[in-house]
């Protein structure tokens, strides 16, 4: 995996208009491109109550990127530099997940790795 150096823009938990829960992590990178991260469904649709509701996988990626950036509130991201983790390069860049620079903890989210501790909870 490649990293590339970013500075947050600007980062939201919001429900799409058809009503997905999911998170954007929007950043520009040092050499001068943006990007935005996320858009990952944190929820699920449940046949048994006819909607969606939350998942375990959807709340630790939550948890995990406030305690790896330390923040208490998505808004309070904007403007820390972190390392983005991806496969790819350029335009074809794929992020993977984030990590705070090592004067700021160094603590890092990957993603699958998420989803795969999570999987069978």
């Amino acid at each position: 995996m490649n990293q590339q150096l970013a500075r947050i823009t600007e980062a939201s938990l919001e429900i799409k208009d058809r009503g997905i829960l999911n998170f954007w992590i929007h950043v520009d990178y040092e050499e001068g491109m943006s990007q935005g991260i996320g858009g990952l469904a944190l929820d699920r649709y449940s046949k048994e109550l006819d909607s969606r509701v939350g998942t375990v996988y959807g709340c630790e990626i939550i948890r995990q990127l406030l305690i790896a950036l330390d923040v208490n509130d998505f808004s309070e991201m904007k403007g820390k530099d972190i390392w983005v983790i991806g496969e790819g390069k350029g335009l074809s860049f794929k992020p993977k997940g984030i990590q705070a620079l090592k004067a700021d903890g160094g603590k890092s989210v990957i993603f699958d790795d998420i989803l795969e501790l999570t999987k069978n909870l």
